[in-house]
C-alpha cells in the first residue's frame, strides 16, 4: 500500500451532491409519493459513500505515519454527530412532554438505543417492524440507519489495522474486504424470507455492513489524493458515460423498486450499492463532467446539512401528518414539511453543528460563563425561556394534536410498529458535511385501536341498509360476485372496558382458549367504563333495524383475527352468540399458524373459520396455503380481506382472493368493497372502527356465516 495516496484526502464537491439527491430520496419516500416508491434505498447510497470517504481517511492517514490514532477518529466523529442530534432528541422530547406526555413515555426505549447508537439491535430484539408498520410513527424511527453507521465506525479502523498490517497490497487488501462484502450480502439473502417482513435483514448491521465494505473497498482502489485531473479526452467521456449510466440506475431502482421485492433482498441492495460505488467514483475524479455538475451550489449547500435534513425530516413527518392519512401524498403538506425540515436542519448547521466543528464552541463557553456572572441575567433568561414555552403551548392548543397518536388505540409490547425509516448518518454519509470531518424507531406497541368513543352519524342508503359484497367460490371454478343486503341496525352496542386485570393487553377475553385471547360469546365483561369496546365488554340491548340480520347460533364458529376484530368482538357476539374470538393487537397473518395449530390441537376448532389477517402486514402464499391446508377441507373458511391505508393493502387482498379461489371450501367476505367511501365507519386511523362501524362490520359477518351455512 506505500505510495499509492499521498497523504491527504481531498475535498470531493460532487459527493455532497450526490448526498442532497439520496436524502431527498429519502423524504420522498416518507412522504409517501408515489414517484418514488424507492426512495429507501437512499441509505444504501449513504453507506456506499459513508464507507468509501471514512476509509479514504484512514488510509490517507496511515500512509502518513504507519499508524491511526484512533482516539482522535472517535472524538472527532462525536463532535461531529452527537451535538445535532441530542438537540434534535431535546427538542422532540420537549414538544412531546408539552403535547403528549404518554407517548413520550412510551418511546423510552428508542431515545436510549438511539443514544447508545444501537437503535438497529433493538428494534430487531422487539421485533418492530421497517416496512409492516401501523399506528403513529416513532419519530425516532430513523436511528437504525445511524446506529449501523457508528457501529462501522466504532469497529472498522480496528478490523482496517489488522488488514493493512497483513495486507500491504493494493489489491489484495480490496479483495479481503470485498469477501467481507460478499459475506453479508450472503447473509442477508439466506436470512430473508421471500413473503415475510424483511426487517431483520433490512436493519441488522450484519446484513447490511456490504454497502459500507464496497464503499471500503472502492476507497483502496480508487483513493482520492491520487486522482488528477486528466486531459485526455476518452478518459473524460468515460468517467461521464459511466457516471450517467450508474446515476440513470439508481434513479430507476428509487422509481421502480418496491420493498416488497423479493429481489431487492436477494441481490437488488447489491447492485445498488455497487452502482452507487461506481457513481462514486466518477464523481470523485476531478475531470468528470457529471462531478462538476453535481457541485453545484445548491446541492452541495443540501449535502452539507444533510445529516440534519436527515434528523428533522423524520420527526416533523411523523408528528404532522394525520393518523390517518399516514401513506397518502398530500403536495402542499409535503411541500411545508420539507421546508420544516430544511430550515431545523439549517439553524442547526448555523448555530449548533458548524461552530463546534470550528472549534467556536469553547468560545462560546467562555463567553456564557461570563454572562451568567452579570447581573439579572439569570431573570431575563428565565423570562424568555417563560414566554417561548407559553407561546409553544398556545400554538399546540390552536393547531390541535389530533396528529400525534390515537388517543383511543390499544397497544402492547411486541406488537407492530412503525420502524419507519431509511437513511444514514456520519462522515460520508448523511452526517457528511464537507471536507474531511464533513461527513430509524419506533415503539414497541403496536398502536392498533379498538372502538373509539367517537359515533360519527351515519348516511344510509334510500332503503335503510348498505351493502356488502360477498364473494363466493363456485363449484364450477372461478370466483364471482353477490350483493348481500346489511340493515344499519338502530340498538347500538355500548362501548366496553379495558381487560381485566391480569389479562394480556389485546387479547380478547378470559376464556383462556388457545392463541392467547379466545373466547366464547357471551363472556362476562370486566366492570368499569372506558371509551373503546374491547373483548369482553357486553353490548347493551336495544331494538334493530328491519333489515338488520336477526341473531343465529355462534356455536361451532372460530374466528382468528388481530385488533379490528377485537373491536367488532361485542357486535359479533350480540349477532352470533356462543361464537369464539381469538383477537390479539399486532397479530400478523404470517404468525396466525400457532394460533390455528393451537386450536386444532385443543380440538375446539369450529366448523366454521372465520380469517380476519392481513391489518398488519403481508405474507407469502405459501405460509397461506399451509395455514388454510391445516384448516382442513372438512370445514368451511370465510375470509376476510382489510381496509388498511398502508403499502400492503393491495398485495394482501389479492393473496387472500387468490387463496379464496383456489379452495372449494373458502369463501371470500369483501369488507375492503364493503367499506368503500364509509369514513364514518372508523377511527382517525382509517382501520379501527367506531360503534356503527363495528356493528356494520359484525352484520357484515353475520350475513356470511348464514349463506356459508345454506
Amino acid at each position: 500500500m506505500r505510495n499509492n495516496t499521498h497523504g491527504k484526502a481531498r475535498y470531493m464537491p460532487g459527493l455532497d451532491g450526490l448526498r442532497a439527491l439520496s436524502v431527498l430520496a429519502v423524504i420522498a419516500y416518507h412522504l409517501n409519493w408515489q414517484g418514488a416508491p424507492g426512495g429507501y434505498l437512499g441509505v444504501g447510497v449513504f453507506f456506499v459513500l459513508s464507507g468509501y470517504l471514512i476509509t479514504d481517511q484512514l488510509v490517507a492517514r496511515w500512509q502518513q505515519g504507519g499508524r491511526l490514532d484512533l482516539k482522535d477518529f472517535w472524538l472527532r466523529r462525536a463532535r461531529r454527530l452527537l451535538p445535532a442530534m441530542l438537540l434534535m432528541l431535546a427538542v422532540v422530547s420537549a414538544w412531546l412532554l408539552a403535547t403528549d406526555a404518554g407517548r413520550l413515555r412510551s418511546l423510552g426505549g428508542d431515545i436510549g438505543s438511539a443514544v447508545a447508537y444501537v437503535n438497529n439491535w433493538w428494534l430487531i430484539y422487539h421485533k418492530v417492524s421497517y416496512f409492516e408498520s401501523f399506528g403513529p410513527p416513532s419519530p425516532f424511527g430513523h436511528f437504525w440507519s445511524l446506529a449501523v453507521e457508528e457501529q462501522f465506525y466504532l469497529v472498522w479502523p480496528l478490523v482496517l489495522v489488522g488488514l493493512l498490517s497483513v495486507l500491504p497490497r493494493r489489491g489484495r487488501l480490496a479483495g479481503a474486504i470485498a469477501a467481507g462484502a460478499a459475506a453479508s450480502a450472503l447473509a442477508m439473502a439466506l436470512l430473508y424470507s421471500p413473503g415475510e417482513d424483511p426487517s431483520r435483514v433490512y436493519y441488522g448491521s450484519d446484513t447490511r455492513v456490504f454497502g459500507l465494505l464496497i464503499g471500503a473497498a472502492l476507497a483502496v482502489v480508487w483513493p482520492s489524493a491520487k486522482l488528477k485531473e486528466t486531459d485526455g479526452p476518452g478518459a473524460r467521456r468515460l468517467l461521464n458515460g459511466v457516471g450517467a449510466a450508474s446515476l440513470a440506475a439508481i434513479l430507476y431502482m428509487m422509481a421502480e423498486w418496491s420493498e416488497y421485492d423479493s429481489f431487492v433482498y436477494r441481490g437488488g441492495l447489491v447492485l445498488l450499492s455497487v452502482a452507487s460505488a461506481v457513481l462514486v467514483a466518477c464523481l470523485a475524479h476531478p475531470s468528470s463532467t457529471i462531478g462538476k455538475v453535481f457541485s453545484a451550489k445548491p446541492l452541495r449547500w443540501i449535502g452539507a446539512r444533510s445529516y440534519g435534513i436527515y434528523l428533522w425530516h423524520y420527526p416533523v413527518i411523523a408528528l404532522t401528518t394525520p393518523a390517518s392519512e399516514a401513506e397518502s401524498f398530500d403536495l402542499w403538506r409535503a411541500v411545508l414539511q420539507t421546508a420544516a425540515s430544511i430550515a431545523l436542519a439549517a439553524l442547526s448547521w448555523k448555530y449548533v453543528e458548524e461552530p463546534i466543528l470550528r472549534g467556536a464552541w469553547k468560545k462560546g463557553a467562555r463567553e456564557f460563563a461570563a454572562r451568567t456572572r452579570q447581573r439579572g441575567w439569570a431573570r431575563k433568561q428565565a423570562a424568555a425561556l417563560a414566554t417561548a414555552s407559553l407561546t409553544i403551548v398556545l400554538c399546540v392548543s390552536c393547531v390541535g394534536t389530533g396528529s400525534v397518536g390515537e388517543a383511543n388505540a390499544i397497544t402492547a409490547p411486541g406488537g407492530s410498529a412503525d420502524g419507519g425509516s431509511a437513511g444514514a448518518g456520519g462522515s460520508g454519509g448523511i452526517g457528511g458535511g464537507s471536507g474531511a470531518d464533513g461527513g430509524n424507531s419506533a415503539s414497541a406497541g403496536d398502536g392498533n385501536g379498538g372502538i373509539p368513543l367517537s359515533t360519527p352519524d351515519a348516511k344510509p342508503g334510500a332503503n335503510g341498509g348498505s351493502s356488502v359484497v360477498v364473494i363466493d367460490h363456485p363449484a364450477g371454478g372461478g370466483v364471482i360476485g353477490s350483493g348481500v343486503g346489511i340493515g344499519t341496525a338502530t340498538g347500538l352496542p355500548k362501548p366496553g372496558t379495558v381487560p381485566a386485570s391480569g389479562q394480556k393487553p389485546g387479547s380478547a377475553g378470559t376464556g383462556g382458549k388457545p392463541g392467547s385471547g379466545a373466547t366464547a360469546g357471551g363472556a362476562k365483561p370486566a366492570a368499569g367504563g372506558g371509551g373503546s369496546a374491547p373483548a369482553g365488554s357486553k353490548p347493551e340491548a336495544g331494538g334493530k333495524d328491519a333489515d338488520a340480520p336477526e341473531p343465529q347460533s355462534g356455536k361451532g364458529i372460530t374466528v382468528i383475527g388481530d385488533s379490528v376484530i377485537l373491536g367488532v368482538k361485542p357486535y359479533l357476539e350480540k349477532l352470533l352468540p356462543g361464537i369464539v374470538v381469538d383477537g390479539e393487537v399486532g397479530r400478523q397473518l404470517s404468525e396466525a399458524q400457532d394460533t390455528i395449530d393451537a386450536h386444532l390441537k385443543a380440538g375446539d376448532m369450529g366448523e366454521l373459520v372465520i380469517l380476519e389477517l392481513g391489518t398488519n402486514g403481508p405474507a407469502g402464499e405459501k405460509r397461506l396455503k399451509k395455514l388454510l391446508d391445516s384448516i382442513g377441507k372438512d370445514r368451511t373458511i370465510l375470509i376476510v380481506n382489510t381496509r388498511v391505508p398502508r403499502k400492503w393493502q393491495d398485495d394482501v387482498n389479492d393473496l387472500l382472493k387468490d387463496a379464496a379461489a383456489d379452495y372449494d371450501n373458502a369463501t371470500l367476505v369483501d369488507w375492503y368493497s364493503a367499506s368503500e367511501g364509509k369514513t364514518e365507519f372508523f377511527a382517525k386511523d382509517g382501520v379501527h372502527l367506531n360503534r356503527k362501524g363495528g356493528e356494520f362490520y359484525a352484520a357484515m359477518l353475520a350475513k356470511a356465516v348464514a349463506k356459508a351455512k345454506g
